[in-house]
């Protein structure tokens, strides 16, 4: 009697031992699926009749820099064109706008590559502005007479031109500042990169 029990007991354990290690050996699809953000792109662009807008850049998500896969805008809102895309959190992208002419034709936007870093779960929207020539209004990029610095609780931004100019913020993870408009000679205070590290990356001229 004894031994009979005893070795059901065994059974059981040896099956418990089975299921704890297969349990422990699957693979946790939570942990093979890269967290993504949902990422907006807007940007406001006039285009001619037949043109189209898109979103490309240095993920595959945004074709890698290749036109032929870049992500197309819905121009719906025109002047602002817009489309979602899911963008791998806490990695560092980099981005652009162009158009597709009509004829074939690319056209890139002016000015460097934009940047973002989204957090997991942190939708983004861009609100951006096709660039032409730096440093014209909706241009997206401040002239160089434009400089600030970072704190964790503030941004200064010092119009050092002779000019008047409306100016915000970009920040790491894709997210902006309002447009403020800034006297030449004066400073701006805007929000610093607090606990976060949501550190200022550049100031758009908006």
């Amino acid at each position: 009697m004894h031994g009979t029990e005893n070795r059901r007991a065994g059974i059981i354990a040896a099956a418990l031992a089975t299921a704890l290690l297969t349990w422990a050996a699957a693979p946790s699809a939570a942990a093979d699926t890269p967290s993504s953000s949902p990422v907006r792109f807007q940007v406001t662009a006039t285009t001619h009749w037949g043109d189209r807008v898109f979103a490309v850049g240095s993920v595959p998500a945004l074709g890698s820099w290749d036109p032929a896969h870049a992500v197309p805008l819905d121009a719906h809102g025109y002047p602002v064109w817009d489309a979602e895309a899911s963008i791998p959190s806490g990695t560092p992208v980099e981005y652009k706008y162009l158009v597709k002419k009509a004829d074939g034709a690319i056209a890139w936007e002016d000015g460097a590559n934009r940047f973002m870093q989204p957090r997991a779960g942190a939708p983004v929207t861009t609100r951006d502005s096709f660039r032409l020539i730096p440093g014209t209004p909706a241009s997206g990029i401040a002239p160089t007479c434009i400089t600030w610095s970072e704190t964790w609780r503030y941004t200064p931004v010092h119009n050092g031109c002779g000019s008047t100019y409306d100016l915000q913020v970009l920040y790491r993870d894709g997210s902006i500042s309002t447009c403020r408009q800034v006297a030449p000679g004066a400073t701006a205070t805007f929000a610093g990169y607090g606990p976060y590290e949501n550190r200022p990356v550049a100031v758009n001229h908006c």
